[in-house]
């Protein structure tokens, strides 16, 4: 009796001592597992809180440029309205008339009258080039956190670029590609990669990266992500010219 006791005390244990081992495996695989999903959390937090900062700075830009917008156009009709009660015969018949008139002795290929959501009327000038033209271009340090790179490193590996292709009729509409180059303070261009562009006539253009937007005549928001040289990422003040064509549509600083 006493054995059979002994024999049942024995496989208790090794039980327990088995669904212990279980339960511990299990507990360091969770506990694994959630910090993982911190690690990536936090990543996706700051990736979010980036683009969330450049969206607000984007948002801040056109609400200024459309006060702006709206102030001219304010100015206009009010310099046009002291014209015509000076003059006791006017040969427009309307504020509308003369802004048209005015516009097109500034050469302005289309006059544009738009409403916005207060219904205050302004004026845009639209360009009288077939070419496209790229506005509001900005860029921003990217960091990858990874097994490579430890979070104390200081050097970006890639830059986001984003910039608008302005609104423009003549331009034919389809997709465009749109072409980045990067240049470094030693006026060294950036380009991981053999990353050269070369026309029918022998015109070579390197670039860092490139990006294809669907263009449909009006603004288009358009962003890319260039990847970094480290032998050539340097402190000091960077070129980014923007190309479609060969030709240079755009072209601004970033310092890092």
């Amino acid at each position: 009796m006493s054995s059979r006791e002994n024999k049942i005390t024995k496989i208790s244990i090794i039980i327990l001592m088995i669904l212990a081992l279980f339960l511990s495996v299990k507990y360091y695989k969770v506990s694994d597992d959630f910090d993982n999903y911190i690690e990536v959390s936090e990543l996706e937090n700051k990736i979010l809180d980036s683009q969330l900062t450049e969206i607000l700075h984007k948002y801040d830009s056109i609400s200024a440029k459309s006060k702006i917008d709206s102030l001219k156009f304010y100015n206009l009709i009010k310099s046009n309205k002291s014209r015509s009660s000076i003059s006791n015969t006017s040969k427009f018949n309307s504020v509308e008339d003369s802004i048209v008139s005015y516009a097109k002795k500034q050469q302005a290929n289309v006059v544009v009258l738009n409403k916005n959501k207060t219904n205050a009327v302004y004026l845009k000038l639209l360009p009288k080039t077939d070419k496209l033209s790229a506005l509001n271009i900005s860029a921003k340090g990217v960091k990858i956190y990874s097994d490579n790179y430890s979070l104390k490193d200081s050097k970006i590996q890639q830059l986001r670029v984003c910039f608008t292709l302005e609104e423009n009729q003549l331009v034919k509409s389809g997709e465009k590609t749109i072409y980045v180059q990067i240049v470094n303070p030693k006026n060294q261009i950036i380009s991981v990669g053999n990353t050269f562009l070369e026309s029918d006539t022998n015109i070579k253009l390197q670039y860092s990266a490139f990006v294809n937007a669907n263009y449909q005549k009006y603004d288009t928001d358009v962003c890319t992500y260039v990847n970094l040289e480290q032998k050539k990422t340097i402190k000091g003040k960077y070129k980014i010219n923007i190309y479609h064509e060969f030709v240079k549509i755009g072209t601004t600083d970033f310092e890092y």
